[in-house]
């Protein structure tokens, strides 16, 4: 895939607020999308008027409803943003050559599942880093 068209893409389902790809995204009336947290933290005063962040346009918006066809785009994207950074070699497991799939929450690490299974782990709390990652966010 042409990378400047991926880099639209990404752009595209960026949310301007938090600079991350949209979580429960809402699209105000000038047009612009925002993570609706996004728009609570930044409009206190929310729902009187308030200023789009991208057009300045005055805005008033009561019933924001959530752009179920960006949210999927904006879920897919995160997925195969994680799948890159988990098929880097640098994620591959030193000692197993296994694909790092697990946090380890006491550590902080990332893991092969035989790592996560050892005697230096196996009493800590582990997750996928799926969740992991959607948690941090």
């Amino acid at each position: 895939m042409n990378s400047g068209f991926l880099q639209a893409f990404q752009r595209a389902l960026t949310c301007p607020i938090c600079m991350n790809y949209f979580i429960d995204p809402v699209t105000i009336d000038c047009g612009h999308s925002f993570c609706r947290p996004c728009l609570y933290i930044s409009w206190p005063n929310f729902p009187v008027l308030a200023k789009c962040s991208e057009c300045k346009k005055t805005t008033w918006q009561r019933n924001l409803k959530t752009d179920i066809r960006v949210k999927k785009m904006a879920s897919l994207l995160r997925k195969v943003s994680l799948q890159q950074f988990l098929s880097a070699e640098e994620q591959m497991c030193g000692a197993h050559r296994e694909t790092k799939k697990m946090f380890c929450e006491v550590n902080k690490s990332l893991l092969c599942l035989l790592c996560s299974n050892s005697q230096e782990h196996q009493d800590h709390r582990h997750c996928p880093i799926e969740w992991a990652a959607e948690e941090c966010r």
